[in-house]
């Protein structure tokens, strides 16, 4: 297939025939070295139940970067749903479950030295990862995000997702004999395997819509059928899709059960199921609760926010900004029931999908992980013990020049794009008319190494690290607040020519 490129097409368009896949226009343009493995049934026993499963895979050698799709940046309406967040206790627990029982696989994997600031990660500001995984590739199917927080091994669990339907040709293995628990669900008769973090995935027998996505849904329980539905469908542009469920006639409408009902995003995708919790049953996210992310085109984000605003119901938690470091425009909203919608722009996310295409971008380092684990532990100063961890190798003479020119600056302000208190810095700065630069810490590519190097200046580790005149004046409560509230701040900055507004 190396040598022959038409070979490759040929031959995707046969695996597509006989697994009933639909080609994804990102397969068809990869350059790969993969084989087929067909077998007629492949026999897995879950709780004592046998399952035929046809068996089709592929081993890539090299991935060329996903096609992009122009069309989507600027097509009105565009929507595709992207992945579930999870936030999960151990990565390799975790990867294990679903890699060996589900046959899933690591799309991308990235690190981060601290919280998110349209909160990925939850509400943690310390290290953390994100791993994508699922199938095919993540520019034209549903995926996973597994979200691990350093120094935090479990999340407490409410009442609020019930399970993730995955199609029971997916498994590949007797989750049983790998130490995972199996029931049988009472409604529907269809086995539930339960995971490390104790998430349920029903396997589904029947299910309409996109035969080629494994995912067929996320089912979570609201408060109520009606105000849930109102909201997504008239707020958020979804479609009620009835006849998604599980019944044994997939068409049969009137066989759903009475308290759900199946809302989709875009027809035909990965969709999520509603169910009414019983009466004076309150709905419950506690720690775990997850984020149901989707693409859009230009400039959807901001119109998105504004309809939720407009609705006066549910509210935008984040948002409309660019995250970093792909620079991805996003807004997070909260529908009725306080559940985490993520609407981000499809020309940003094609930057984050393109994460796997570089060098260890489908990896993971577990000797790195382990040594950021012990340093998110330390119990002195783990910011800067994370940080050093995260510089990995840098010449400190060279960072110790560059932060000598940025010096130069009458009024300097290291900062992280997603720390609140360097926000009020700035705003505090601003309100003063004040002329400043600022240096975002987590958006120059020697960010952690800067960090280690300014604490050897200042002894402070966490950010802002304010400036003035070239000296360190400290952060916020401890520098520009209090400079502020004293009446200091004015006069440090009218005498390094900064010209605030008269107070």
């Amino acid at each position: 297939c190396n040598r022959h490129p038409r070979g490759i097409l040929l031959l995707s368009i046969l695996c597509s025939v006989v697994a009933n896949i639909r080609p994804c226009s990102t397969l068809l343009s990869l350059h790969l070295s993969f084989y087929i493995a067909l077998s007629s049934a492949v026999h897995c026993y879950v709780g004592g139940c046998a399952h035929t499963l046809p068996t089709l895979r592929f081993a890539a050698s090299t991935m060329a970067a996903p096609t992009e799709k122009p069309e989507k940046f600027t097509q009105t309406g565009y929507r595709r749903p992207l992945h579930w967040v999870l936030k999960i206790g151990s990565l390799d627990k975790s990867l294990h479950f679903f890699e060996k029982v589900f046959g899933m696989k690591v799309h991308r994997h990235e690190e981060f030295a601290s919280g998110c600031e349209a909160t990925c990660n939850g509400p943690y500001g310390g290290a953390w990862s994100k791993t994508m995984i699922g199938y095919g590739t993540e520019d034209c199917h549903f995926a996973l995000e597994l979200t691990y927080n350093y120094g935090i091994s479990e999340y407490k669990r409410g009442n609020d997702m019930r399970y993730i339907a995955l199609r029971s040709s997916a498994l590949i293995a007797d989750p049983v004999a790998l130490g995972y628990a199996v029931s049988t669900d009472a409604e529907t008769s269809n086995q539930i395997v339960t995971g490390p973090d104790g998430y349920k995935i029903m396997l589904v027998d029947t299910h309409p819509g996109d035969v080629s996505e494994a995912f067929a849904y996320v089912s979570i329980h609201v408060a109520r059928l009606e105000k849930a539905l109102w909201f997504h469908t008239e707020v958020l542009g979804a479609t009620r899709e009835d006849g998604r469920g599980l019944q044994k006639d997939p068409q049969d409408v009137t066989n759903q059960p009475n308290g759900r009902a199946f809302i989709a995003l875009h027809p035909s995708t990965t969709c999520i199921e509603l169910v009414e919790l019983p009466a004076n049953t309150c709905l419950d996210h506690a720690e775990a609760s997850g984020r149901f992310a989707t693409e859009t085109e230009d400039g959807a984000p901001s119109y998105i926010a504004s309809a939720v605003i407009q609705s006066a119901a549910g509210a935008v938690v984040h948002g409309p900004l660019k995250l970093q470091p792909h620079n991805e425009e996003v807004v997070i909203v909260h529908d009725v029931d306080g559940y985490e919608y993520c609407f981000v722009d499809a020309r940003g996310f094609t930057t984050c999908v393109n994460v796997a295409n570089k060098a260890g971008g489908t990896s993971v380092d577990w000797p790195f992980r382990n040594a950021l684990l012990q340093a998110s532990l330390s119990p002195q100063n783990a910011k800067l013990h994370v940080a050093k961890v995260l510089a990995r190798q840098y010449d400190a003479g060279a960072v110790d020049a560059s932060i000598q020119g940025a010096l130069t600056a009458p009024l300097l302000v290291f900062s992280q794009s997603s720390c609140k208190y360097c926000a009020q810095t700035k705003q505090v700065l601003s309100s003063l008319a004040a002329s400043y630069e600022v240096i975002e810490l987590d958006t120059i590519p020697d960010g952690n190494a800067w960090r280690v190097q300014l604490h050897a200046l200042t002894s402070c580790s966490s950010v802002p690290q304010v400036f003035i005149g070239g000296k360190f004046v400290g952060g916020f409560s401890d520098g520009v607040e209090r400079l502020h509230k004293t009446g200091e701040l004015a006069a440090l900055l009218s005498a390094a020519g900064v010209q605030p507004v008269a107070l």
